[in-house]
């Protein structure tokens, strides 16, 4: 035995209420097989017991202070069950509730292990027999991918990939053999892919009850050479669906490797941490066109089911943590009361935070459908480039941006205008000056990276002009790093801790120095992509 098997319930108890997750989900593991059998000797439905006895084990966790005797921990949990039983019923079967109420006599109710009774075994196996049956029939073109798509749980998308078939002739063999199958088992069941679905359910392999994690989510976190957060968070969670995509590639695809902004604010004065790490709808729209991905935009979601459903679907949900960064949302416990959670402030250590306490916007991954290809995606990227280059400002309204020159226009005369800025004006600018400046060399990093990867997919003047602009950005990128990161420039100051007062009028000038320098190599660079697109649009 471990050593958790060997601890009494009230240990675990205590060690719960102690902050101790993991003793609460040993408590689960101990007792799932108990609940899961009361509520179905209740219910009389296996996928309704299921439910209850998630919810029972909620409710005892929220209610866990209120146990006197934590010796007692299982009849407790036995009672609490009950009661999520019984609300459950009410709510939902109100015929059978009237049969339970005032009969049940919890003190002397048996909890049955969850296998139902002889004459349903019965039952159940005579129909699973036909049905297995039935399957075993088909030919093996049909029976296959039926298989993989009721045994596995595999979507079209990809039943197709692994059999490296069109995701419609997927779609269509599974159909034929689900109509097959109807006509084989009319007599048998009147509802035939319900019935297939629970008998193959019967020979899946058991998912934990207490906790789903999807394993391998890259970490998340500031210094790594990924600053820009919406594409380090959406990298980390395609990265572990079928269809990845490379942080430098979707930085390209969204035009977020060519970019430099500044936030405008309704006086034109506004100073903003996202100015250079936060995404727009444009932007979030280029990713979603560019990878196939559907980014659903959910903003202070409540519906902490549809993050669930998301990731037993196996796909991540980046998030806003409740801070300036993005997160992802990689597994969770306690049927969804508990989120885990990777981001960029506590980059290895990942956390474990209530449902309530994480998200004001959430990007949910949708099925996916088939993107642009990535020669429509990079030059895209180039499009977007050059246009935010060229605009001045962003959209209407108090949330405007500078862009392009104007950006570094407005960049370097705020720390003109520093001295007759209030001190909390003064620290903010101090954090977005070296976070802008942060960014600004990881995306010409990464323009570098996705002009180079990509121009062997086109030719001509286009292919030429995007290895000239990648030429330009590598010096950028190298005339950056070495004023500001080999000689722990004054972009650095307030990374290491220092304070206002060593942010002096000769640093500030010099920093000034350095952003006129970096728009003299953006501004060529984006000139021949310009160019190259225009040849582009002739041919």
């Amino acid at each position: 035995m471990t050593e958790s098997e060997h601890t009494s319930d009230a240990e675990q108890v205590a060690r719960t209420l102690a902050g101790d997750h993991g003793a609460y989900k040993e408590l689960v593991t101990r007792y799932q097989g108990h609940v899961y059998g009361l509520a179905y000797s209740l219910s009389g439905n296996w996928t309704d017991a299921q439910d209850i006895a998630q919810e029972a084990f909620i409710r005892a966790y929220t209610n866990l202070d209120q146990l006197r005797d934590p010796g007692r921990f299982a009849a407790w949990l036995r009672r609490v069950a009950f009661g999520a039983a019984m609300d459950w019923l009410r709510a939902f079967r109100p015929k059978l509730f009237e049969q339970l109420d005032g009969q049940a006599d919890l003190d002397k109710l048996e909890i049955p292990d969850f296998r139902p009774g002889p004459p349903e075994v019965a039952q159940r196996r005579e129909l699973a027999e036909a049905v297995l049956a039935a399957v075993a029939g088909l030919p093996p073109k049909y029976r296959l991918p039926l298989t993989m798509f009721h045994l596995d749980g595999l979507s079209y998308q990809k039943v197709a990939d692994f059999l490296d078939i069109p995701v419609g002739t997927a779609k269509s063999m599974i159909h034929r053999a689900q109509k097959k199958l109807k006509a084989i088992l009319a007599a048998t069941a009147k509802e035939m892919i319900p019935v297939v679905q629970e008998v193959f359910n019967e020979h899946k392999l058991p998912e934990k009850f207490a906790e789903k994690v999807l394993e391998n989510v890259p970490t998340l976190a500031w210094g790594k050479g990924k600053e820009c957060t919406f594409a380090g968070a959406l990298e980390a969670a395609m990265a572990v669906t079928e269809h990845p995509y490379k942080y430098s590639d979707i930085m390209g695809f969204t035009g977020l490797a060519f970019r430099v902004r500044w936030f405008k604010g309704p006086d034109g004065q506004g100073i903003c941490p996202s100015c250079a790490v936060g995404e727009m709808e444009e932007e979030i729209a280029a990713a979603e066109r560019a990878t196939g991905w559907p980014l659903k935009i959910e903003v202070h979601c409540d519906d902490r089911q549809r993050i669930v459903e998301s990731i037993n679907a196996g796909r991540p949900v980046p998030a806003y943590d409740g801070t300036e960064d993005m997160a992802v949302v990689y597994g969770y416990s306690e049927g969804g009361r508990k989120f885990l959670v990777r981001d960029y402030h506590k980059g290895d250590q990942a956390q474990e935070l209530d449902a309530g306490k994480i998200g004001w916007l959430w990007l949910i991954l949708g099925e996916r459908k088939a993107g642009l290809s990535r020669r429509e995606a990079v030059i895209e990227g180039l499009r977007i480039a050059v246009h935010n280059w060229r605009r001045e400002v962003g959209r209407e309204g108090p949330g405007d941006y500078w862009y392009g020159p104007a950006a570094y226009r407005a960049w370097s005369g705020h720390l003109a205008r520093y001295d007759s800025l209030p001190n909390d004006k003064r620290k903010l600018l101090g954090h977005v000056n070296w976070w802008n400046m942060f960014t600004l060399i990881d995306a010409r990093r990464s323009a570098v990276a996705s002009l180079d990867e990509n121009a062997g997919l086109l030719d001509g003047q286009i292919r030429k002009g995007m290895l000239e602009a990648s030429s330009i950005y590598k010096q950028a990128s190298a005339f950056l790093e070495s004023e500001v990161l080999a000689k722990g420039g004054c972009f650095l100051l307030f990374a290491r801790g220092k304070s206002l007062a060593d942010w002096t009028p000769d640093i500030r000038h010099r920093e000034t120095e350095l952003l006129t320098e970096a728009e003299r190599y953006d501004a060529p660079a984006i000139a021949e992509l310009d160019k190259a697109l225009a040849a582009e649009r002739k041919r």
